[in-house]
């Protein structure tokens, strides 16, 4: 691990560098060493009209797709209104704002760790930080149970 500055977006403070990447959920606690439920997961789907809903998960969790109406977005999608590829994506700081949920479940840890748009790149931050700066309302992303 290293510490760099903001690969491309401004707004990440404190932005880390693992090289061999933190695709996954698993991938960037282990590398962190922080529990997998601290990790943001930001995940592009499309609502039923087709616009794109971002989800800010925990990385313990999955979306309740059916619950939340929406479905998976493809990788380019993802690009085209992120601005960064899939593993990579932000919580903010995309071209245009998204609508944005976030899992109710982030906000029970003192700091959560998110991409900073590469998914060699993550960055710390409060989850009252995480619901300030991506616009995102707050509920439950994922199945009950």
């Amino acid at each position: 691990m290293t510490d760099t500055g903001p690969p491309r977006r401004e707004g990440f403070e404190g932005v880390r560098e693992y090289p061999q990447g933190a695709r996954t959920a698993a991938d960037a606690a282990a590398a962190i060493g922080c529990d997998v439920a601290q990790i943001v997961k930001s995940l592009v789907f499309r609502d039923a009209a087709g616009a794109p809903v971002l989800v800010l998960c925990s990385g313990a969790h999955t979306v309740d797709e059916a619950a939340l109406g929406v479905s998976r977005a493809d990788a380019a999608f993802v690009r085209e209104v992120t601005g960064m590829a899939i593993g990579g994506v932000a919580p903010y700081g995309h071209p245009a704002p998204l609508r944005t949920l976030i899992d109710e479940a982030l906000l029970t840890h003192e700091q959560v760790w998110a991409a900073a748009g590469t998914p060699r790149h993550v960055f710390p931050l409060t989850p009252q930080q995480l619901v300030e700066r991506s616009g995102g309302t707050v509920r439950r992303v994922s199945p009950a149970g």
